[in-house]
């Protein structure tokens, strides 16, 4: 009777369409500075330290900015793409964005991005989730897997080393 059941996928089954879930990224990095700095790090100066040439819709040469609560990159050419708009703010703490760069036909994931101060230095938490279903969402799931690199790149700029949690 080990078969009677076969043709009904199990919902740990990463295949299964129904009510399955990916797993939420969650990704750490420490940055030697208090977490007022961090936050203006990564916010105000993020066209410094994210990696263009590597992770962006209009490659080297582009601009990374916050704009009145959006996330935009700006190619060379003045052209603008959207990755992200800011759902909720509390400077320097917390950051949450609906996040579409890439997938803009889908229905925006969900980012946040956390500050905690820990003696003299701040552990940044990034926490990426909301996956669409199916095939899109493991599409997504995958190309999102770049966050410990991407959050070296803004360690090593705020003067710290590139080692990561997560």
């Amino acid at each position: 009777m080990d078969g009677l059941f076969s043709h009904a996928a199990s919902a740990s089954d990463p295949g299964h369409q129904g009510d399955y879930r990916l797993p939420e990224r969650r990704h750490t990095v420490i940055v030697p500075v208090p977490a007022d700095q961090a936050f203006e790090g990564f916010t105000d100066y993020i066209h410094l330290w994210w990696p263009v040439g590597e992770f962006s819709e209009f490659g080297s040469g582009s601009h990374v900015t916050f704009v009145r609560g959006d996330l935009l990159e700006e190619s060379e050419d003045g052209e603008q793409h959207l990755w992200g708009k800011i759902v909720h703010l509390d400077a320097p703490q917390t950051i949450v964005m609906d996040f579409t760069m890439g997938f803009e036909s889908l229905p925006p994931t969900h980012l946040s991005l956390e500050f905690h101060e820990q003696g003299s230095g701040t552990e940044v938490v990034l926490a990426h989730d909301g996956w669409a279903s199916g095939d899109a969402g493991q599409e997504q799931y995958e190309e999102y897997s770049h966050w410990p690199e991407i959050l070296d790149y803004f360690a090593r700029f705020m003067g710290g080393n590139d080692q990561h949690e997560g």
